[in-house]
Parts: C-alpha cells; structure tokens; sequence
C-alpha cells in the first residue's frame, strides 16, 4: 500500500466536505481557485469569474479505485465543466503522515499518462499563458492567486515560496502535449520577459474529468 495526492477541482464545497468526512481522510487542505476563461470573453457575456474549490488530500492508493468511482457519481466531474479529479504519487513521505495511515512505503510502478503543469508567473499575465497552453493542447486550467497575508509572507506551495501577487496556473495535460506546452510558455513568458514565468510538471497516476 502507498500513498498518493489526491487533486479535485471543483465549485461545491459542500460535497468535498462530505466526500472527506466519508473516507476519513486525515490530511486534506481546500484552496480557493479561478477558472481561466479569458477577460474578454467574460466581459462579453457579463460574466464574472468561475471560482473553483482545490482540494488536496493524501490518499492509499487501495481505496484510489473507490474514490475516484464516488468522485465520478457523487460530483459528476466527467461531465463537461464539472471539474477535474486526479492523483499524484508521492516520492517520499514524514514517518507521521506514514503512521496515520499505518503502512510503509513501497516503490510503485508507473503508468503517467498525464501531467500536471504548474506555471507560476507574475498577476496578470494569466489569460496570456493560457492562451500559449491552449494552442499547444491544453484543454484548460485552474488559476490560484498568491496574496501576502503579512508582512513579508510568502505563499507555500508544494514547498517552495512564491513571493505576493503571483498566479499559479493548474494545468492538466496528456504527456504528449507537456513539453511542447512547457516550451512554449517559457519561451514566450519566461523567467527574463515581463512575466518572469518558471514552469515545473508532475506524473498523474489517474485521471477522471478529462473531455
């Protein structure tokens, strides 16, 4: 048995916090996210922005089948626009995470047909990187915003700092597109233009949400 990082991306609260009441779950942590249609386009139709729940929970991957399973009937993430669930195994783990779900870890073999992006550029240039991703093959995205919540605070995120007013774009991506999207979006918005965007990607184990 191992444990895996499980993404959902999705606007009912409510129900993530059934779905973690009814597993269990020991380690769970909601963020607030927005979806990345672009600015005109919502101005166009008088729209404003689709915020998103992201939850992240640490799972056993032999309840992994299960999960996903009631993910899938309970939040209807594979219809179109329902939101995105899916995991990520981890490379290590501390004894105490470990101890909470009782087991040992073991090595895993990998089947990653998917990717998880994650671009982390200056505010406002979201809609701009989104754009590059789309015309490389991304179907979509999920946006975070960085704030200081303090002085000298920085946001923590899969433990590295993020300085104030950056964006964090959530990208899930077939393994095939994932280069040339990273490549492209470094090329264009990278670390020297004014964005000063730096993109890194992790191997999803499952997916279920993907049209």
């Amino acid at each position: 048995m191992n444990i895996k990082m499980l993404f959902i991306i999705n606007d009912n609260e409510k129900k993530l916090i059934k779905f973690v009441n009814k597993f269990h779950l020991p380690f769970n942590t909601i963020m607030h996210g927005y979806g990345t249609a672009s600015k005109g386009i919502l101005n166009f139709f008088n729209l404003v922005p689709t915020e998103k729940n992201v939850l992240m929970s640490l799972v056993p991957d032999v309840k992994e089948k299960e999960i996903l399973s009631y993910l899938d009937e309970s939040l209807k993430i594979k219809e179109i626009g329902s939101g995105i669930g899916f995991t990520i195994k981890l490379s290590s783990s501390s004894k105490y995470v470990l101890d909470a779900f009782k087991m040992e870890g073991e090595k895993m073999k990998e089947k990653n047909d998917y990717h998880l992006i994650i671009t982390i550029i200056n505010d406002g240039y979201a809609d701009k990187v989104m754009n590059i991703a789309k015309k490389n093959g991304a179907n979509g995205g999920t946006l975070l915003k960085g704030r200081s919540i303090g002085e000298n605070q920085t946001l923590k995120f899969f433990n590295m700092n993020i300085e104030p007013e950056k964006d964090v774009l959530l990208i899930v991506c077939h393994k095939n597109d994932k280069n040339k999207i990273m490549s492209e979006i470094l090329d264009k918005e990278g670390i020297n233009k004014t964005a000063q965007g730096m993109c890194f990607s992790l191997p999803i184990d499952n997916v279920i949400g993907l049209n």
